[in-house]
């Protein structure tokens, strides 16, 4: 203080006080008359990059109703040529992709609360949009609707070449009403399986050389068998091989015996090419050597352009059996995955008139990582209620489940179901009982009694079970049409320290 003190006596001393007053009166005009007009440049900067974001969300819409057309028209029809299924997949991908970014834009900023939590958002679209032009979002925005422009320009000769192909079969006019029955996300999958098996055979090798052999391997319910399923009935296979005939490990180590084969084409004592698919997806020990070569000696393998299909959970399955290439079969892209999500968890209705249901469906769609069986049930709770309080309490609740199974198991609950770990459940009825989940397991209805009771029920509440009970997950419409069922529980939960000895021994079957 005394130096301050000091420093202003000497100025003062210095200069007058009427003439500093003067000095001041000419130099503040010219201080805010600068505020000013960078305020004023400021905001004319913001409104042009918010104008700019609105002009880019316009465009993107417009362009994926183009490329959304093409693809559609694309699939109506019976495509052969490989560099034109190639171009469909990059469509695809680029609509996919396009989509999710107009989705992820619009409905977070046109909802009334906020995504990442349940309170009441204080920012409302108009600020929501000026935020994102700020950020790296817009960037992000901006290089999309190039790619897609770019995209359209290329796809000019694919629009001209694909009126020389025949019409398919008239689909649904409800996008919803097709998913039920078709294999979704998987084109690209399919015409690499196809254009593998109906390669010709190299210098003469039949199915027992390493040329006629493929490895699909993936994750449980990642659709290993679907794929296979709807290889095998393809036109171009059925047509190429005069049998297709399926085994499982008990018919691989036991193939002298006489016993009646799956045959799914033609007949296992046919003459001329076979087509042999070898599930080993419910298995996890390696298969011998002894039971490979009685495969590769059989009358079936040994026909000149012979196939062999293996499909397996893990690599080291099949590490004895030699292959000339192997498919790993993963997830859906995240993407490609909310556009599945969205058309079962909406129906007919339109996202677009329901951005707050939107938002809250993203969210759920990005806590199923990617399961085919959690999008059916959480679609179909949301499907019969459509409102945003139940939808968030079904938000509620997944977030809650994953962040229990982080925290007591290090793993996500899905990994722990898909590795027939138990899992602790969720309901939406208010109850004190404990839900527990032993496991996980597959049911042909054609040989095996279903469940009556749903899983969606004993979630929703309006069915509890008491004690230990089957219950049906889902029940596929697409071959081979399976049944997913669950062994459940559902009692009252004991005292402290059985509490603490329950979760010990959970514990250690996860680890």
């Amino acid at each position: 203080m005394r130096r301050l003190d000091c420093c202003v006596a000497s100025s003062a001393s210095r200069c007058s006080f009427p003439g500093w007053v003067t000095d001041m009166e000419t130099f503040l005009p010219a201080i805010l008359s600068d505020l000013l007009g960078r305020s004023i440049s400021y905001l004319v900067q913001r409104y042009r990059q918010q104008s700019t974001v609105q002009d880019d969300l316009e465009k993107l819409r417009l362009a994926l109703v183009r490329v959304h057309v093409t693809v559609e028209e694309a699939e109506a029809r019976h495509i052969t040529n490989k560099a034109m299924l190639r171009q469909l997949d990059v469509l695809r991908e680029a609509m996919y992709s396009g989509y999710h970014m107009l989705d992820a834009l619009t409905y977070r900023a046109h909802a009334d609360g906020a995504s990442f939590s349940f309170a009441p958002s204080r920012l409302n679209a108009a600020k929501r949009l000026r935020l994102l032009a700020a950020d790296e979002g817009a960037a992000e925005l901006r290089r999309t609707v190039d790619s897609l422009g770019r995209t359209i320009a290329d796809m000019r000769e694919f629009v001209v070449f694909l009126k020389g192909y025949p019409r398919i079969s008239t689909q649904p006019y409800s996008m919803h009403l097709l998913l039920d029955k078709l294999m979704f996300g998987r084109q690209k999958e399919v015409e690499q399986v196809v254009g593998f098996l109906l390669q010709p055979d190299v210098c003469g090798a039949g199915a027992g050389a390493g040329a006629g052999v493929l490895h699909i391997v993936g994750v449980a319910r990642v659709g290993k068998s679907t794929l296979v399923e709807h290889v095998c009935h393809d036109e171009r296979v059925r047509g190429r091989f005069s049998s297709i005939v399926c085994l499982s490990r008990e018919d691989l180590e036991d193939m002298g015996d006489h016993r009646a084969l799956t045959v799914k084409h033609g007949s296992h004592a046919s003459h001329g090419s076979s087509l042999v698919v070898v599930d080993l997806a419910e298995d996890e020990e390696p298969v011998g050597d002894g039971a490979w070569r009685r495969l590769r000696s059989s009358a079936m393998c040994r026909a000149r352009g012979s196939r062999i299909i293996v499909t397996s959970r893990s690599p080291e399955t099949v590490r004895g059996i030699p292959a000339a290439r192997a498919i790993e079969l993963k997830f859906l892209r995240d993407d490609v995955y909310w556009y599945f999500f969205k058309v079962l968890a909406f129906g007919s209705a339109n996202p677009d008139d329901h951005p707050r249901l939107a938002s809250i469906a993203m969210d759920i769609s990005a806590e199923q990582k990617g399961g085919f069986i959690g999008a059916t049930i959480a679609s179909s709770l949301m499907r019969a209620n459509p409102d945003a309080h139940y939808w968030t309490l079904i938000l509620k609740n997944m977030r809650e489940y994953t962040r229990k199974h982080r925290a007591m198991f290090g793993k996500h609950p899905h990994d722990l179901l898909r590795n027939n770990h138990p899992v602790y459940l969720w309901r939406l009825a208010e109850s004190s009982k404990i839900f527990l989940c032993h496991g996980f397991y597959t049911a042909c209805p054609a040989k095996q009694e279903i469940p009556r009771v749903t899983f969606q029920e004993v979630l929703s509440g309006r069915v509890t079970p008491h004690g230990r009970f089957e219950v049906l997950a889902w029940t596929s419409q697409i071959p081979p049409c399976r049944s997913y069922l669950m062994s459940c529980s559902l009692d009252t939960p004991p005292g402290p320290h059985r509490v603490l000895d329950r979760k010990k021994r959970l514990r250690q079957l996860v680890t």
